[in-house]
């Protein structure tokens, strides 16, 4: 049906902007202000659809409850019993996707302004509990200045309110920008899902085409490629392309965990840092719209400040390298007199060495004397600890012989003792002899 002409509440229906299977959106004006805004209808066949009603009012009232520069905002509601209608802000430009298709070559620079907003508009979103679940390029709206506009939240879902509207099975989205979990009908959707369309989104950019060919595949082979194949490699070279990598990972555990995540590192190679892990967002706190001149003194004064910090730190910890050196020279001299007494040359020495080990960590921080106090140390623990092993080696072998000898004086003892019995027991068998004789 075609409303052109008509008027719903205050404004006259102009022309179609573009229609779907489920709603169509007019251009319209203001009948008194003279303003412009855009209808969407929902599809009077589908009016009588109780859940589709609902669902079409639910996103009514999730974007007009929306307060970013970065969404559309919503300007008032009509419901009859066979029509209902959202009035929205009147954008002009044009959507990602015609951008691309008109042949439009977008550098790294572009395309990362345009996602940055993106990325802050989905974050909020994320934060008020709704995923989108049907990101791609025509939903992403680019105005003349440059501002970002995200369109149709008409299947968002509230995720983690036990309130889904899908059931189980049922797959939202559109094919080639679905994730692995959408295309599995996955129960436990959750933002993650927006996480991997934008990665194909940003692919298509990139790119200037689609992943994979809707023309001439088939819906079967797209939804294997989803979740069994990794997207196909990027031609070229561009920073953006890890990005992509790792938005479009099938384990959503390895994507990133959030649009702010994600935005961190977008910035982080925008401003020059060198991103080689992505997977260790290099941290920021400038806007997607910051552009000031500031940002390289900011950065300058970093740096002198961190230089000035490991001043600092060598300031300190010279000092501590320079006692520790001269304290393992000392260690190591009375080490090397006392060395005798067994185990008490031993631990000077390995003392010795450990102060001079920490007196050598920082030495290109000390003076030349303090260099040599440091080896000098050293060594002379090593000596002593060697002098020392033998002294405890020595210790145990005299220890071992004094007790061997004892135990053979002890032997001795013994052998005599039983000698001396013998001359008893000769005599008493001589005597008994004796008596035997006369008898």
């Amino acid at each position: 049906m075609d409303y052109t002409g008509q008027k719903i509440e205050k404004y006259l229906v102009k022309r179609l902007i573009g229609e779907g299977g489920m709603a169509s959106v007019y251009e319209a004006e203001h009948e008194v202000l003279g303003t412009k805004a855009a209808i969407k209808i929902l599809n009077p066949v589908l009016t009588a659809n109780a859940d589709i009603r609902e669902r079409f009012m639910n996103e009514a009232k999730m974007m007009a409850s929306f307060q970013h520069t970065n969404i559309t905002k919503i300007i008032d509601f009509e419901e009859t019993d066979s029509f209902l209608a959202i009035i929205m802000e009147y954008l002009e430009g044009q959507d990602l996707s015609e951008l691309i298709e008109s042949g439009a070559k977008l550098s790294d620079k572009e395309i990362s302004n345009i996602f940055e907003q993106t990325l802050s508009a989905f974050q909020y979103a994320h934060e008020k509990g709704v995923i989108h679940r049907d990101i791609k390029p025509s939903n992403i709206y680019i105005l003349p200045n440059g501002k970002v506009k995200v369109l149709d939240f008409g299947i968002a879902k509230l995720f983690g309110q036990g309130n889904e509207k899908t059931q189980a099975g049922t797959q939202m989205g559109t094919p080639i920008y679905m994730s692995p979990e959408q295309v599995k009908a996955d129960k436990s959707i959750d933002h993650r899902s927006d996480i991997y369309s934008l990665g194909v989104t940003l692919y298509f950019a990139l790119n200037g085409k689609s992943p994979y060919d809707s023309d001439g595949a088939s819906q079967f082979d797209i939804f294997n490629k989803i979740v069994y194949e990794p997207l196909p490699e990027l031609v070229g070279e561009s920073p953006l392309f890890a990005l992509v990598k790792k938005a479009c990972q099938k384990d959503r555990d390895q994507r990133y965990q959030s649009c702010e995540e994600w935005l961190e590192d977008l910035i982080a190679i925008k401003t020059g840092n060198d991103l080689s892990d992505v997977k260790q967002p290099v941290k920021s706190e400038q806007t997607a719209n910051d552009k000031t001149k500031t940002e390289e003194p900011i950065q300058s004064a970093k740096k002198v400040e961190v230089k000035s910090t490991n001043n600092q730190n060598a300031t300190n910890t010279a000092p501590q390298s320079s006692g520790a050196a001269l304290a393992s020279l000392i260690t190591g001299i009375i080490g090397l007199f006392l060395s005798w007494i067994p185990f008490l040359g031993f631990f000077l020495g390995l003392l010795s060495i450990i102060l001079g080990a920490v007196g050598q960590k920082d030495k290109q921080k000390l003076p030349s004397s303090n260099k040599s106090s440091g080896i000098a140390g050293i060594v002379l623990g090593s000596i002593t600890m060697i002098i020392g092993i033998i002294f405890i080696l020595l210790f145990f072998i005299s220890v071992a012989a004094a007790n061997e000898f004892n135990n053979l004086e002890s032997s001795d003892n013994v052998t005599e003792a039983t000698y001396t019995e013998y001359p008893a027991t000769d005599t008493l068998m001589e005597s008994n002899y004796q008596d035997t004789v006369k008898k």
